[in-house]
């Protein structure tokens, strides 16, 4: 498994490995709170499918729960892109993340 993440992460260049996981996040900002589909999670942070309502920037609140998670994973983070062209929906990178929860990325 550990190569097949490191190939994955040598053809995306990304920092951390995304997985598509099904599941609801639950955001908050200051005023509001929504809940989102997940669309896919990393240790860096997560999309949201149709959450346009945020603004890039933000600073939210993150739990994030899924059947396939052990218990909620409890995170900060900063919007980094809203999207609202080919596919609708929300982009957060983690700042803090629960050590707990971290377990499970």
């Amino acid at each position: 498994m550990k190569v097949q993440l490191d190939v994955q992460k040598r053809c995306t260049g990304r920092k951390h490995v995304r997985r598509a996981l099904p599941g609801r996040v639950f955001i908050h900002d200051e005023e509001q709170i929504f809940i989102a589909p997940l669309n896919n999670l990393s240790r860096g942070g997560l999309f949201m499918d149709k959450l346009v309502s945020l603004e890039v920037g933000q600073k939210v609140k993150i739990v994030v729960k899924s059947q396939a998670l052990p218990e909620p994973i409890h995170a900060h983070g900063t919007v980094v892109r809203v999207e609202m062209e080919k596919r609708w929906g929300t982009a957060v990178e983690f700042d803090w993340i629960d050590p707990k929860g971290a377990l499970f990325l």
